[in-house]
C-alpha cells in the first residue's frame, strides 16, 4: 500500500493539473474569441470606389452623392481642398444608414479610396468603439465611447421595451440621446428620450432614464413627472 498511494497521489496531481490547464486553455481561449468579436466590425476591407463616385456625383458639383444599396440609405461626399492642395489632403467619406434606424457607420478614406477610420453613431453621437487604421489597413487607434456609462443603447432599448413597449431604435416611436454631467453631478447621467405621438403631436412626452439605477421619470404636459 505504502508503494501504491505515491503512485495514486501521482495520478490525482496530474489529473488535477491537466484540469487546470485546460480552465487556462478555455479561459484564454474565451477571452480571445470576444476580442475578435469586439474588433470584427472593424475589419471592413472596403475600398471607396472613387471613379464612381466622381462620375455619379451631382453634375452641378454638389460634393455629395447619394443612392440606396440593398435596403441601406448610402450618402458618400469628398472634401473641397484649397486650390492648388496636394492630392494627400483630400479625402472621401460614407455614411450608412436604414430609414427609421438612428445608427449610423460611418467610414472616412484617405485620396486613394482605402479605409482610415470606422465608426458608428446613435444619430449623430459616437457609440461603442471607433477604429483608426494606417496605411497599410493596420489598426493603430480604437476609442471606446462607453466607458464613461454603465448602460449601452442596447441595455436602454431592452429595458423600455420591456417597460413601456417603446422601441428607440424606431425613430417614429422615440428620438432618444444620452447627457453625461457625471463631473458635476454622478446622478446626472441619463438617457433622454423623446417618445412621439403618432396621432397627435401635443401628446409627445420625454422619459429619462438614469443610467446608474435605471430610474425612469415622465415629463408630459406642463412638466408633470411621474
Amino acid at each position: 500500500m505504502k508503494t501504491i498511494a505515491p503512485f495514486v497521489s501521482l495520478i490525482i496531481y496530474s489529473f488535477l493539473l491537466s484540469s487546470c490547464i485546460a480552465k487556462t486553455a478555455e479561459k484564454t481561449e474565451s477571452k480571445n474569441a470576444k476580442i475578435i468579436a469586439e474588433e470584427k466590425p472593424a475589419l471592413d476591407s472596403s475600398r471607396f470606389d472613387i471613379k464612381r463616385f466622381e462620375e455619379k456625383k451631382d453634375k452641378y458639383g454638389s460634393p455629395n452623392y447619394e443612392f440606396v444599396e440593398n435596403g441601406r440609405n448610402i450618402r458618400q461626399l469628398s472634401d473641397k481642398p484649397e486650390r492648388d492642395s496636394p492630392d494627400s489632403l483630400k479625402y472621401y467619406a460614407e455614411e450608412i444608414s436604414k430609414k427609421w434606424n438612428p445608427f449610423v457607420i460611418r467610414k472616412k478614406y484617405d485620396y486613394k479610396g482605402q479605409l482610415r477610420r470606422w465608426s458608428t453613431t446613435f444619430r449623430q453621437e459616437s457609440i461603442n468603439k471607433s477604429y483608426e487604421y494606417d496605411e497599410s489597413g493596420k489598426i493603430i487607434k480604437i476609442t471606446n465611447y462607453e466607458e464613461k456609462f454603465k448602460h449601452s443603447f442596447t441595455d436602454i432599448r431592452e429595458f423600455l421595451l420591456k417597460a413601456k413597449g417603446i422601441d428607440i431604435y424606431d425613430t417614429r416611436q422615440a428620438i432618444a440621446r444620452r447627457v453625461n454631467h457625471r463631473y458635476e453631478d454622478p446622478t446626472q447621467v441619463y438617457y433622454d428620450i423623446y417618445v412621439l405621438d403618432k396621432k397627435d403631436e401635443k401628446n409627445d412626452y420625454r422619459i429619462v432614464i438614469f443610467d446608474d439605477t435605471l430610474q425612469i421619470k415622465e415629463y408630459r404636459n406642463e412638466n408633470k413627472s411621474k
